[in-house]
């Protein structure tokens, strides 16, 4: 039986983005993920063995204390292994009981600026998704300890991967850098001449 938070916030609503996570875990093999800001999307535990769900919605520790989610969980799995899956009710931008550098994948969707304060957790090499609808893809691509390695497009629930012709991507539409300070400020991201559902980027540190 599908959880009714999960079904009601992402199955009915179209938004399961199961292609995304399966083409991310095809492509780079991630055995553990974090995803800061996640509510109850827990999509990726259906390709990812072990992942770590982070939100301040307090509704998420009945959500992920209730058995019945880990049947649901292994019912839609597509890996041999058990799932594992923890999950911390709280706010991002503070401490969390994580150890730096044990991720190898982190997702940044309409959650604010992930990639700033989770980017300790990421494993060096590891790679982080990024969307820019509060500003984090502009505030990664300005790190210079991500490097920009792919835009992720989406066509309904059809996701795409692009890794060559990546030019454009970041260049903003008034052809002036991405302001940082502005983009910290509103939670806003630049306007490019191209853009992507999501971009992908790899911890270089």
């Amino acid at each position: 039986m599908t959880p009714r938070l999960y079904r009601q916030y992402f199955v009915d609503k179209g938004d399961e983005r199961r292609d995304l996570f399966r083409l991310l875990a095809d492509t780079f093999g991630p055995k553990t993920g974090l995803y800061p800001g996640s509510f109850v999307h827990v999509t990726p535990s259906f390709f990812i063995e072990s992942m770590v769900y982070v939100d301040s919605d307090r509704r998420i520790r009945r959500f992920f204390e209730d058995p019945a989610l880990r049947i649901f969980i292994d019912k839609n799995k597509e890996y041999p292994g058990p799932p594992t899956i923890d999950a911390h009710q709280g706010d991002f931008t503070g401490e969390l009981p994580l150890a730096d550098g044990s991720f190898d994948i982190m997702f940044s969707l309409y959650s604010g600026f992930i990639s700033r304060f989770c980017k300790r957790y990421l494993k060096s090499g590891g790679v982080l998704l990024a969307n820019n609808s509060h500003g984090d893809a502009s505030l990664a691509s300005l790190d210079e300890d991500f490097e920009f390695v792919g835009a992720v497009h989406r066509r309904a629930e059809a996701f795409r991967l692009q890794t060559e012709g990546l030019e454009g991507f970041f260049k903003t539409k008034n052809g002036r850098p991405i302001d940082r300070e502005k983009v910290l400020r509103t939670m806003v991201g630049e306007g490019f001449t191209r853009t992507a559902y999501g971009y992908l980027f790899r911890k270089t540190d």
